[in-house]
């Protein structure tokens, strides 16, 4: 187990915030819980509600976590959109995702879910590698499966990540306001995509690999997968309308109803990304929306998709250049142990957006 000293804090991660950058600032400029670290009092940090501060101060060694879940998701967003006009820029730990999170669009949606799902990842891993005090193994799974194997081994506690995420992520928002249910909503849709796709893992045991007995877990997929999952639900994603819920007898928490704006589509599900207001044009720069513009961005002149130069340059059209660079080559094993690599130049085609 990793010792990690904390001293209530998170000046490491953060120092100065802004309320309108959120808790998504605490993985800024941080890379792992992994190393003793020392944290600031949090209700220094203007980025936390109150709601928020409390559960830092009791839960302090998961603060750590949180930051690396949010920090993974930052960089599993910009893998996800690398080759789009959008491409989830990280702007400054004072404004992570930039004023694009002002919009309830689809993109936003992406990034609440990405998220909240970084964070129920990177607790629940803590908690079966034995980092946290506060819980460790999953273990709802005991007995003997309907097919007959034994549940075993460590599961990855997926069932209190998600609690967390739950209480710390969704603190931020009012519950009655029509924006703060889009962003719950698109918050559990983050959850749930990791919680569906937990796989289960088996090893069998007895005299010649006979498997007499079979033990089985559950481990957490990998976070790219969870990236994939969230952009396919990203393309699928429901435009919807508020609709009051006056049924009193109505036992559902949410004030209201999603309605998709097309009549004929089905209503979204807790599994799927939904938004209300259409997309910026993101071909230009605009300081209203934070859009960056894609002027200068690296383009494929044969790709027909996302990524091609008449979609990522907006048919404004785009340069070509040669870039030449030394890279190593010709790597040869020499006993013991010692690789001598030769320096080649190469030449790169490089077409960039006007």
């Amino acid at each position: 187990m990793i010792t990690m000293t904390i001293l209530f804090s998170f000046s490491l991660f953060v120092g100065l915030l802004s309320q309108a950058s959120g808790w998504w600032s605490l993985g800024f400029d941080y890379s792992s819980p992994d190393h003793n670290i020392q944290l600031s009092p949090p209700n220094q940090v203007k980025a936390l509600t109150q709601r928020q501060v409390r559960i830092s101060k009791r839960y302090p060694e998961l603060i750590p976590y949180i930051a690396a879940g949010a920090r993974k998701s930052i960089l599993e967003c910009q893998h996800q959109f690398r080759a789009r006009r959008w491409n989830c820029s990280a702007h400054s730990p004072e404004n992570v995702f930039g004023k694009i999170l002002k919009v309830a669009c689809r993109e936003t949606s992406f990034t609440y879910a990405i998220t909240s799902a970084g964070v129920s990842h990177s607790i629940a891993r803590a908690c079966s590698e034995g980092k946290l005090s506060a819980c460790s193994c999953d273990r709802r799974y005991r007995g003997v499966s309907k097919e007959g194997w034994q549940w075993g081994g460590c599961s990855d506690n997926i069932h209190f990540a998600d609690n967390f995420s739950r209480r710390f992520v969704d603190a931020r928002e009012k519950a009655r306001d029509f924006r703060a249910q889009i962003n719950m909503h698109n918050n559990e849709a983050g959850r749930a995509a990791v919680r569906q796709n937990m796989i289960l893992e088996c090893k069998c045991h007895g005299l010649s690999e006979a498997c007499t007995v079979k033990t089985c877990w559950k481990r957490l997929p990998d976070f790219r997968h969870i990236g994939d999952v969230l952009k396919t639900k990203f393309d699928n994603a429901s435009m919807v309308e508020f609709q009051q819920n006056n049924n009193r007898n109505d036992k559902r928490k949410s004030p209201a109803i999603f309605v998709p704006v097309k009549a004929f589509l089905r209503r979204p599900t807790i599994h799927d990304l939904v938004y209300y207001e259409e997309s910026p044009n993101f071909c230009r720069r605009s300081p209203d929306t934070g859009s960056l513009g894609t002027t200068g961005r690296e383009c494929n002149s044969t790709s027909l998709g996302t990524d091609g130069c008449d979609l990522m340059c907006c048919e404004r059209g785009y340069t070509t250049s040669v870039q030449e660079r030394i890279e190593n080559c010709l790597c040869k094993f020499f006993w013991c142990c010692e690789v001598k690599c030769e320096k080649c130049k190469t030449k790169r085609i490089v077409n960039s957006c006007l």
